[in-house]
């Protein structure tokens, strides 16, 4: 259980707090108050260029960290500045900007202090682990000491002041926050004669608290830090929470302290200073430039302009224009503090990105998260969004909202500005009836809204089981729970499950379901068929390897009377054969098309994620009809051809020899591809895309004319180790006994559409520059190509950006470590030097630790099973066993840099995977877990070591929970004897 530092949080009231401090009665009337004397530390942060700021008083110029200083998969590129209030702010990103000092000068804390800031938030953090957003700290709370001036959840302004025995806070009155996207002017004081802390919000007091009858106290070893919390909580064993995400200029420490009249006057000679004697508008603009050159970022597909994104819902038309919403996280490139992000275009294909519609926000139904939901239009007053409101204070935690745009009073088609109503719009079931048991209330989610004929229809994802009134004893199976109403506000009336998986004949669907979507299907030329298309995304209470990689659908019948749906088919089917497509959500056209929207997920590492700023983007838009045979038909909206650019290739009743010669010059990442196959007597028909010269990275899209079977092949799309590769593919027949293909390829993106019925969506990340070819092939036969034609895509945003940034070749004149990899399936090439912790039972192929999620070991050509050394054994003690493993001694060659993946216990002393050097035992480079089981890469630069004699050594010595250490993939230049 996370632990919170205790702090003493005094009423935000003004005037008459009560405080659970006992102090000597105030000397301040025989004193002398100072006001604010000359700072001993400011930042303008005026630099127009550059990764430093200079602290004006000292001269001193301080780093500026951020993810792109050093970037992985684009070029580098300086932290993001922006017009300030004067002169120029710095934009901190919420997860890796950070400015470092020494601290602030001479400051005598005892004799007062004021610290201010200018600052213009464009997001709040949730308050993990009950810390703050921190604007400037340099504290150490274990120890009470030094002070952080930040922000806590939903803005409100806080101040903390350490005096030994304790850690003072005051918080700003909650109505009175830092507000999102406008810059706000707060001041912190400390006032040693009145024994308070004060704070201002543009002059004005809002908070104090009382301190004790002593001085408070510098945390002189901690680093002063800009945008980042001296103690952060790391999540997921990458990302730093507690920091701060918005524009901030001109900060300020100063000797001394403010009072009311001090503060008012200061910040009305701010104001008049500035032209119009306002402060401007900040400029909150989302630039997609940050990740120019980032050699796998989709360009032509719908992705948010930085962080995380997950499915993309509640699409919808309304007055020449579709919306698409879509669950984001602003404040960085991983899971949690769910917004709606926003975007808009007018033809599905071409976005432009809109301000954050919905927001986690205290006074609504959805102050811990606005899950994902659904929109339609509502007559004149246009359309309204249904959204899960998640609430934890609630027993089961999530319900259904509804938000209203601001179109009906300003008339703004872009619809930018929405309202979340302040009333649920259905509540979780406790024990409602949900056929063979009763609905599960602690899922109830995802809400799927229309109307038609004058009733409005919502179905809420969800699960059905028994309970025994403390427990579930028994669960059946997933489910849509369907309401009705004649008005989107209600009051909305249940009327049961729509239809549900049978877990004991029919497990694919899962324990419950997300995002239901219940769509018509029209047949061909778009008539009405009658038939309807389910689909869910399968959801397990506990971890399961097939959690969030597929979407089921059945074909059927809707009774609209009965709120229930008949299948044609009673085993679900699988929408797509890769492992990215999920999270569906989906919407009628105004010409009657049924479109799917989804999530491609990109099953990256955590690590991966916070290197690239960016995690996921949406699947191409497709339309689902119902085809003669009864079957499904699904392709890319007729949009995406929208997106071509200059036609590279055509190509008419040719051999594969012939089509391969004409292609030789005729390479791309960003391609649209139309292929028309006669497989003759061939028993293979394969097109290899992002495929280099030698061959060495390659994606195959094969099918298999025997087998009636198409698959994609990604075990060698990528030399990296640590990017997911493996085969997934189907059963496809055969049209007219002619093999059709529509490839979409973007970057990473890869998606492939066979014979107009079935899809395949894929991820890829060459490292190589050349890996843009093309190339066909035939096995057992000759294929005779009918029709070839690629086009250039273009962006979906602005100017397409060429990728710019590659990984250097590994030194070719080296051996490897032996059994680096643990390929061997043991410890061959391993000593055990001590302990029982590792054996070669350790070693496995696991891609899970069976409670939580993947492991992300490394998958090379050569060891496609992922080999990896786990350190926990089960079996011989778990974290309470200790050991030492040791490699082979080899002498370091090559350019003397070691990689690894390391995971486990976050212990730098007693759990560790170090490079020693033989003749002294010197450890040269080690490095420790984070408190997590998925693997990140380290690297060490050991260049001035080259020559040396050196092994690798895993040091366990450590028990009780994280007491282990894993490793995998330890690359080692050795010298060649």
């Amino acid at each position: 259980m996370r632990r919170r530092t205790a702090l003493t949080v005094v009423s935000a009231a003004i005037g008459g707090a009560v405080v659970p401090l006992s102090f000597a009665p105030a000397q301040a009337a025989a004193e002398e108050q100072r006001g604010p004397q000359s700072p001993t530390a400011r930042w303008d942060f005026d630099e127009r260029t550059g990764t430093v700021t200079r602290e004006a008083v000292s001269g001193a110029a301080n780093p500026i960290a951020c993810v792109f200083t050093d970037a992985r998969y684009k070029p580098d590129s300086d932290p993001v500045r922006r017009r300030g209030v004067s002169g120029r702010a710095l934009y901190f990103d919420g997860y890796s900007t950070v400015v470092t000092a020494e601290g602030p000068g001479t400051l005598d804390l005892s004799g007062g202090v004021t610290v201010d800031a200018w600052i213009a938030p464009y997001a709040y953090e949730h308050g993990i682990d009950g810390k703050p957003q921190a604007l400037v700290n340099q504290h150490n709370p274990d120890a009470k000491t030094g002070f952080l001036l930040g922000l806590r959840r939903f803005g409100r302004i806080v101040f903390q002041l350490g005096f030994g025995t304790d850690l003072v806070e005051v918080e700003g009155a909650a109505d009175q926050p830092a507000a999102k996207g406008r810059w706000t002017h707060v001041a912190a004081t400390y006032d040693p004669a009145a024994h308070r802390l004060r704070l201002y919000r543009d002059g004005r007091l809002i908070g104090t608290a009382s301190t004790p009858d002593r001085a408070p106290q510098r945390a002189s070893d901690e680093p002063l830090l800009i945008g980042r919390h001296n103690r952060p909580t790391l999540l997921n064993g990458e990302f730093h929470a507690n920091m701060y995400m918005g524009l901030m200029d001109s900060l300020a420490i100063r000797p001394g302290t403010l009072d009311d009249a001090m503060a008012n006057k200061e910040h009305a000679e701010r104001l008049a200073a500035l032209p119009g004697r306002r402060a401007p508008r900040p400029d909150m603009t989302l630039n997609r430039a940050r990740f120019d050159g980032d050699r796998h970022r989709p360009q032509f597909h719908m992705l948010p302009p930085w962080h995380w994104m997950n499915e993309p819902h509640a699409p919808v038309y309304f007055k020449g224009k579709y919306h698409i919403f879509y669950q984001h996280d602003p404040l960085g490139p991983y899971w949690g503090q769910i917004h709606w992000g926003h975007a808009v275009s007018t033809d599905m294909v071409h976005w432009r990105d809109l301000p954050i519609a919905l927001a986690p926000a205290a006074d609504s139904v959805g102050p811990d998260g606005c899950w994902s939901g659904s929109a339609h239009v509502d007559g004149d007053r246009g359309p309204v969004l249904f959204f899960t409101g998640g609430d934890d204070r609630l027993p089961y935690r999530q319900r259904t909202g509804m938000a209203v745009s601001s179109y009906p009073t300003d008339r703004d088609t872009d619809l930018p500005t929405w309202t979340m109503k302040a009333e649920p719009v259905t509540e979780a079931p406790a024990g409602i009836p949900a056929g063979p048991g009763t609905a599960w209330a602690e899922n109830f989610r995802d809400p799927f809204v229309w109307e038609e004929d004058g009733v409005w229809y919502q179905l809420v994802g969800s699960g059905i089981v028994d309970y025994d009134g403390t427990r579930i004893t028994k669960k059946y199976g997933g489910t849509a729970l369907v309401y009705t109403a004649r008005r989107p506000e209600g009051p909305w009336t249940y009327r049961g499950p729509l239809h549900h998986n049978d877990l004991a004949t029919v497990p694919e669907p899962g324990e419950a379901w997300e995002l239901p979507v219940l769509l018509p299907l029209p047949g061909p030329e778009g008539k009405r068929t009658g038939k309807h298309i389910l689909l869910v995304s399968p959801w397990w209470d506990a971890f399961n390897p097939n959690a969030v990689k597929h979407t089921y659908y059945w074909i059927g019948t809707f009774d609209k009377d009965a709120c229930r749906f008949a299948p044609d088919h009673d085993k679900p089917r699988e929408f797509d054969f890769g492992e990215h497509f999920t999270g569906p959500s989906g919407f009628v056209t105004p010409d009657g098309r049924s479109v799917l929207f989804s999530i491609s997920q990109d099953r990256r590492s955590e690590q991966q994620h916070a290197q690239s700023g960016w995690a996921h983007n949406a699947g191409m838009p497709v339309s689902i009809r119902l085809r003669p045979d009864g079957n499904l038909g699904v392709e890319p909206i007729a949009e995406a051809a929208r997106l071509r650019g200059k036609q590279l290739a055509r190509i008419r009743q040719t051999s594969v020899t012939d089509a391969n010669r004409r292609l030789t010059d005729v390479s791309g990442d960003m391609l649209d591809i139309e292929a028309l196959i006669d497989p003759r007597d061939a028993t293979t028909v394969t097109l290899a895309v992002r495929a280099s010269a030698d061959g060495s990275e390659q994606t195959l899209l094969s099918y298999d004319t025997t087998a009636h079977h198409f698959s994609i092949d990604r075990s060698r799309s990528s030399l990296d180790p640590d990017v997911r590769k493996g085969v997934h593919g189907g059963s496809v027949e055969l049209d007219g006994g002619r093999l059709k293909l529509r490839v979409l390829l973007d970057r990473s993106m890869l998606e492939t559409y066979v014979n107009g019925a079935n899809s395949l969506t894929s991820r890829v990340y060459p490292t190589r520059e050349d890996a843009t070819g093309l190339r066909l092939n035939s096995q057992g036969g000759s294929a005779h190509i009918v029709s070839l034609d690629i086009w250039r895509m273009n962006g979906a945003y602005d100017t397409t950006v060429a990728p710019a940034a590659y990984d250097p070749p590994r030194p070719a004149d080296v051996d490897a470590l032996p059994n680096h990899d643990f390929a061997t399936g043991d410890l061959e090439g391993w000593t055990v030097v001590s302990g029982t912790t590792f054996s070669d039972a350790n070693v496995t192929t696991r891609t899970d630790w069976g409670w939580g999620g993947p492991f992300c070991q490394a998958e090379t050509h050569d060891d496609p099973t992922g080999h990896h050394l786990w350190g926990f054994n089960p079996d011989a003690g778990g974290d309470d066993a200790t050991g030492v493993l040791r490699s082979t001694t080899v002498v370091l060659g090559g350019d003397g840099v070691v990689d690894l993946l390391v995971s486990g216990g976050n212990d730098p002393d007693r759990l560790y995977a170090a490079v020693v050097r033989a003749d002294d035992g010197k450890v040269l480079a080690k490095e420790t877990g984070r408190g997590a089981e998925q693997y990140r890469r380290v690297v060490f630069d050991l260049a001035a070591h080259v020559g040396e004699r050196i092994y690798v050594e895993v040091v366990d010595k450590a028990a009780g929970g994280w007491g282990h250490i894993s490793i995998d993939d330890v690359n080692v230049p050795v010298r060649r004897t």
